[in-house]
C-alpha cells in the first residue's frame, strides 16, 4: 500500500513538472517572438517555424497565441496568410468577443479573405472585429489596422464615398505621426480620385509633414512620391519631377526602387527633358519593379525608343509586354488553382488528423483505465482522511461560533454608540447653520446700512449750493465749446470741502487704502459716487468736455493698480 501511494506521487509530480517545463518552453519561445516583432519580423517568423508534432504538442491557449504571433509576422513580411488560415480558425473559436485577440484574429481573416479575393467574407470579419474592439478604447493600433484593411476594400472595390469616411475614422483613432501619415496619404488619394486638387494636396502635405515629424524614411519618401504622382496627375510636372527626386535621394537602399525609377524616368520622358536620363531609369526600373507595373515601364520604353528611330528595340519592348500581360493572366489562373490545392490539402490534413485522432482514443483508453484504478485508491485514502477531518471541523465550528455570538454582542454595543454620536453631530451641525444664517443676516443689514447711507449723502450733496451751480452749468446749450462755462478756481475749492465735508469717511478709507492718491484723485471718486453725469463732473474739474476727464480717469486707474501691485 505504501509503495503504491509512493509511485502514485512520483507519477503525478513527474507530469506537474514536465507540463510545467513545456509552459516555460513555450512562453519564452512567444516571449522572444513578440520582441523581434517589430523591429525585425522576418527573425520573428523564423523562430516561430514549428513542426506539426510542435504545434499539436501546444495547449489550445498556446495555440491561440501561436495563430496570432505567426499571423502577425507573416503578415509584416508581406507574405500569403494562406498557412496561417487553419491556425487562426482555433484563435476564433477559442477567443471570447469579450477579448480583444478576437478582433486581432478577425483582422487576419479579414485580411486573408482579401487575399483569396473573397470581398464579401473579408468586410464581414473586419466589421465583425470593429464591433469587438469597440469595447476596448485603448486598442487604438488594432482598431487602425482594422479600418485601414476595410477602408482599403471599400476603396479597391470603387466605393470611394464609403472609403473616405473610413479612412478619416482611421486618422482619428492614430496615436503615432507614421500612422497619421499613412492615413492621411489614403484620404489625398481619395480627393485625387473625385479631382479635387487643392484638398489632394493639402492632405498630401500634411501627411508629409507627419512622416518627417515620425523620422521614418521610408514612410518620407512614400509621401513624396504620392505628391509627385498627384502634380503628374494634375499637370503639374515641375513640381512632380521635384518630389521623386527628393523621395529618390531618401529613400532606404533595402527598399524596392522600380515604381520610383519608373516615375522618375517618365516624367522626364513626359517633360522633354534629358532621354538618355529617361532611358536609364526606365531601364533601371524594369530590373526592380514588380511585375504588374512592368507593363507600363515597357509601353514607356517602347515609345522612347521609337521617338529616337530605334524601332527594332522599340518592337522589342513591345513584344515583351505582350508577353508580360499573357503571363499575368496565367498567374491569375494558377493563383485560382492554388486555391484549390491549398482547399484539397487541408480537407488531407483534416482526415489525418481524424486518424491520428482515433489512435489517440485508443491509447488514451487504455491509459484512463490505469488512471481509473489508481484513482479508486486515492479516493479510499481521501475518505478516510476526509472523516477525520470533518470532526475537526465540527471542534473548530462551535469554538467560532461562540467566538461569533461574542462578536456581535460587540458590535451592537458599537453601533449604539455611532447612534449616539450622529445625533451628537447632528446638533452641532444645526447649531453651525443658525450661526452662519445669523451672519448672513447681520452681513445683508450691513450692506442695506452703507446703502441707505451713500443715499443720504448723495442728498446732503445735492442741497449744496456748489451741487446747483453745476447743475445749472452742465445745462449750458451752446454749441460753442469756447463759451462753455466751468467751475472757477474758488467753486471748485467750495466744491472740495463741500463733498470732502459729506464723504469724509470715504476719503478717510481711500486716503488709508491708496496713500499716494492726491486730493483730486479722492475728489474724482467721491463725485463718481454721486448721481452727477460725467460732463457735470468735467465742468467740476474747469473742463468744458468729458475728453480730459477720460483721460483722468485713465492715469487714475493705473495709480490705482500700482498701489494694489505693492500690497
Amino acid at each position: 500500500m505504501v509503495n503504491l501511494k509512493i509511485t502514485t506521487a512520483l507519477f503525478t509530480v513527474l507530469l506537474l513538472l514536465f507540463s510545467c517545463s513545456h509552459k516555460s518552453e513555450t512562453g519564452t519561445l512567444f516571449s522572444h517572438a513578440d520582441t523581434l516583432m517589430e523591429e525585425y519580423p522576418d527573425s520573428a517568423l523564423r523562430s516561430l517555424d514549428l513542426s506539426p508534432e510542435e504545434i499539436e504538442g501546444l495547449s489550445d491557449k498556446e495555440c491561440a497565441r501561436y495563430a496570432l504571433l505567426l499571423a502577425r509576422a507573416t503578415d509584416k513580411c508581406k507574405l500569403s496568410l494562406l498557412p496561417c488560415d487553419s491556425l487562426l480558425n482555433v484563435a476564433l473559436d477559442y477567443y471570447d468577443d469579450d477579448e480583444k485577440e478576437k478582433a486581432v484574429a478577425l483582422l487576419y481573416k479579414g485580411r486573408l479573405a482579401v487575399e483569396m479575393e473573397e470581398v464579401k467574407e473579408a468586410i464581414s470579419y473586419l466589421q465583425e472585429g470593429l464591433t469587438i474592439i469597440q469595447n476596448f478604447p485603448k486598442e487604438l493600433k488594432t482598431k487602425n489596422l482594422l479600418l485601414s484593411s476595410l477602408g482599403n476594400i471599400y476603396f479597391d472595390a470603387g466605393y470611394y464615398d464609403e472609403s473616405i469616411g473610413i479612412y478619416k475614422a482611421m486618422y482619428q483613432c492614430s496615436t503615432t505621426n507614421i500612422h497619421k501619415s499613412i492615413a492621411l496619404n489614403n484620404i489625398s488619394t481619395y480627393y485625387c480620385i473625385i479631382d479635387e486638387k487643392d484638398s489632394t494636396l493639402m492632405f498630401q502635405r500634411k501627411a508629409l509633414n507627419y512622416a518627417i515629424a515620425s523620422g521614418d524614411s521610408l514612410q518620407i519618401a512614400m509621401s513624396k512620391h504620392n505628391l509627385s504622382l498627384e502634380f503628374d496627375g494634375f499637370d503639374e510636372l515641375d513640381s512632380a519631377l521635384y518630389y521623386i527626386q527628393s523621395a529618390l535621394r531618401i529613400l532606404p537602399q533595402k527598399e524596392n526602387h522600380g515604381n520610383y525609377y519608373f516615375n522618375l524616368g517618365d516624367l522626364l520622358l513626359k517633360t522633354g527633358g534629358n532621354k538618355d536620363s529617361a532611358l536609364y531609369y526606365l531601364t533601371k526600373a524594369l530590373e526592380d519593379i514588380p511585375i504588374e507595373g512592368k507593363t507600363s515601364c515597357l509601353k514607356s520604353l517602347y515609345n522612347l525608343e521609337k521617338e529616337n528611330g530605334d524601332y527594332k528595340t522599340a518592337n522589342i519592348y513591345l513584344e515583351e509586354q505582350s508577353t508580360i500581360m499573357d503571363s499575368l493572366y496565367c498567374m491569375e489562373q494558377s493563383t485560382e488553382i492554388q486555391q484549390l490545392v491549398y482547399e484539397y490539402n487541408t480537407k488531407m490534413r483534416v482526415q489525418e488528423e481524424q486518424l491520428k485522432g482515433k489512435r489517440t482514443i485508443q491509447y488514451t483508453t487504455t491509459g484512463f483505465i490505469i488512471v481509473c484504478l489508481l484513482i479508486i485508491l486515492i479516493y479510499q485514502n481521501r475518505i478516510n482522511r476526509k472523516k477525520q477531518l470533518q470532526l475537526q471541523y465540527e471542534q473548530s465550528l462551535e469554538q467560532t461560533q461562540n467566538k461569533l455570538s461574542s462578536l456581535e454582542t460587540t458590535i451592537e454595543n458599537n453601533q449604539l454608540m455611532i447612534t449616539l454620536l450622529q445625533q451628537k453631530q447632528s446638533n452641532l451641525k444645526q447649531e453651525q447653520e443658525n450661526k452662519e444664517q445669523q451672519i448672513e443676516e447681520r452681513e445683508q443689514a450691513i450692506a442695506r446700512l452703507k446703502k441707505e447711507k451713500l443715499q443720504l449723502l448723495d442728498w446732503l450733496f445735492t442741497q449744496s449750493s456748489i451741487y446747483k451751480r453745476v447743475i445749472i452749468l452742465s445745462g449750458q446749450t451752446t454749441t460753442n465749446k469756447k463759451q462753455m462755462k466751468a467751475l472757477t478756481t474758488t467753486e471748485q475749492k467750495q466744491l472740495k470741502e463741500t463733498v470732502f465735508g459729506i464723504y469724509k469717511s470715504y476719503i478717510s478709507f481711500l486716503h488709508n487704502e491708496y496713500p499716494r492718491l492726491t486730493e483730486d484723485d479722492q475728489l474724482f471718486l467721491c463725485l463718481q459716487e454721486t448721481s452727477l453725469n460725467p460732463l457735470s463732473i468735467a465742468i467740476c474739474f474747469g473742463y468744458t468736455d468729458t475728453h480730459s476727464l477720460n483721460q483722468k480717469k485713465y492715469r487714475l486707474k493705473e495709480r490705482i493698480n500700482q498701489e494694489k501691485s505693492k500690497m
